[in-house]
Parts: C-alpha cells; structure tokens; sequence
C-alpha cells in the first residue's frame, strides 16, 4: 500500500509561514529605520551617557506594551514600528513550528509532531525563563 502525500504538504505551509514571516519583519525594519531618519533621528544623540542607571534611552522598547504605545502614538514612533518588526522577525519561527504540529498530526506523521511540540514547548519555556513573556 503507498502512502497518500496530502495535498497541503506541512513542508509548504512552513515554508510560506517561514518566507512571509521573515519579508514583512524585514520590511517593517527597514520602514521604521528610513521613517527614522526621513525624520532626522540619526543626528539626535539617541544614547546619553549621563542618564540615571536603569533608564532606559529613549527609543528603546523593553516589552510589547511599550512598542503598542509607540505604535498609537500620533505620529507613530518610527522605533516602535522597527522594534514590532523584530519581534514579528523573532516570532515567526515559533509560528511555524506551531502550524506544523497540527499539519504532522493530520498526515498522520506522529513523530515529527512530537519532536515539533518538543521544540515549541523549549521555545516557549525559553521565553519564560528569559523574562519575555510580561506585561
């Protein structure tokens, strides 16, 4: 008996999960850096030296709230649209590799549904245990 090949392969969901994820972070970056300097941001000193110790520099986002500010803030912050890129850039491997669980367990593939929940489980465990995940 031959084994059906779905006709949604997992590879290419992850694929295309993979390209899109990695293009409109990317092009989020870039968007905020040219807002950035369209409006004169790199000949402002953006880091003091004489700041307080545990000030953050101004334009530095520490948490997704912080980028959410920056985000509905009129104008929005060329940063904070930057920083989403990056965290859009980081999350779309998590993404993946939660979408290929449920594509694995529909091939029936068990194995690498197990070995893609391992992985996501370290990922997010990661993430606890770097402090990502607050509010």
């Amino acid at each position: 008996m031959t084994a059906t090949r779905p006709a949604f392969p997992v590879e290419y969901l992850v694929a295309r999960v993979l390209l899109v994820g990695g293009l409109l972070g990317l092009g989020l970056i870039v968007l905020g850096l040219g807002l950035y300097a369209a409006h004169g941001g790199f000949h402002q000193h953006v880091l003091l030296l004489s700041r307080p110790a545990g000030d953050a520099p101004p334009g530095v986002f520490t948490s997704l709230r912080q980028i959410g500010i920056g985000l509905r803030h009129r104008p929005i912050d060329p940063l904070a649209l930057s920083a989403l890129g990056l965290v859009l850039l980081m999350a779309t491997p998590g993404a993946a590799v939660a979408l290929a669980i449920p594509g694995f367990l529909a091939a029936r593939d068990f194995r690498y549904a197990t070995i893609a929940a391992l992985v996501l489980t370290m990922l997010l465990v990661s993430l606890l245990l770097a402090g990502a995940i607050h509010s």
